[in-house]
């Protein structure tokens, strides 16, 4: 029995049309609510823990390192634990994308880069509200003040949230557009990829997928980065100034890409701008 691919290109119509952007829409809600509940099961247990536990209890389970708080290869920073519970909610929410597809491709298309947009204002709400700040490196963030869950802890997820959650559902939310325009004929341009490619809103797209790529290449400024390697005199100040001020103005670049890239993104990059404001403000009143 062969395996075929279960998506393909279908003509709808305008109510049906009407139909998919209905459930697009019920997808982001769907994926941030889905982690809003996670955030309030992660602060009921957590709360639960400090209620029940006795000090010397708490100190020695800080000390203790089982199998999945170390990390899966040699000189990795994240532990296994936090590999797994990123990878398990991308699973979730390709699950989600995948939801009521039925066998339309472009709605899949789409699903992939809705959900993954959704999910922006929670990256946002993880990062570390004064990074720069050497007298308080350990601020929480918003999302830390939610959870319970200390600053350092969470920052870990902040980085695979990015790099194994978003950036995966976004790719694939490019190349399976990309593989529909070059194998879509236009009477005018000889293929869709040559016409699509000098519209606003493809351009905005492609933007936005080179700012996630710079994003991933631009890590953290440990040693072994290869623009750590590049500027072997900067002192650790430097490098993290440097760090963060690329790192933000990419992020900052990447949202107006997805902004102007399609409408029902605006939401996600509004939500965003707003999070990122919240998490000052919380860091101001907290630090």
């Amino acid at each position: 029995m062969s395996l075929q691919w279960p998506w393909h290109f279908v003509s709808v119509s305008p109510t049906e049309k009407q139909h998919r952007r209905e459930l697009l829409d019920l997808r982001g809600y769907y994926a941030q609510c889905s982690l809003l509940v996670v955030i309030l099961l992660v602060r009921v247990y957590n709360s639960y823990l400090r209620g029940t536990d006795k000090p010397n209890d708490s100190r020695a389970r800080r000390r203790q390192r089982s199998w999945w708080d170390l990390p899966p290869f040699a000189n990795w920073t994240e532990t296994r634990k936090q590999y797994t519970i990123c990878i398990t909610w991308l699973g979730w929410l390709l699950g989600l994308s995948v939801w009521n597809s039925g066998n339309d491709y472009l709605h899949l298309t789409k699903a992939l880069g809705h959900v993954a947009l959704s999910q922006l204002p929670f990256q946002v709400l993880m990062a570390p509200a004064f990074y720069l700040n050497s007298k308080t490196p350990a601020t929480p963030s918003m999302m830390s003040t939610l959870t319970s869950i200390t600053q350092p802890t969470l920052t870990p997820y902040h980085r695979l949230f990015g790099r194994i959650v978003m950036s995966p559902l976004l790719a694939g939310h490019a190349a399976l557009y990309l593989n529909f325009f070059a194998q879509s004929s236009h009477p005018d341009f000889g293929s869709l990829l040559a016409k699509r490619i000098q519209d606003p809103d493809v351009q905005w797209g492609f933007g936005g997928l080179t700012f996630v790529v710079m994003v991933l290449m631009f890590v953290r400024p440990l040693r072994t980065a290869f623009w750590v390697q590049l500027w072997p005199t900067s002192s650790v100040k430097a490098r993290k100034e440097m760090f963060y001020y690329v790192h933000v103005s990419l992020v900052v670049m990447l949202c107006v890409a997805a902004y102007f890239h399609v409408a029902q993104a605006q939401i996600f990059v509004i939500e965003a701008l707003g999070v990122s404001v919240l998490n000052g403000i919380c860091g101001l009143l907290l630090g």
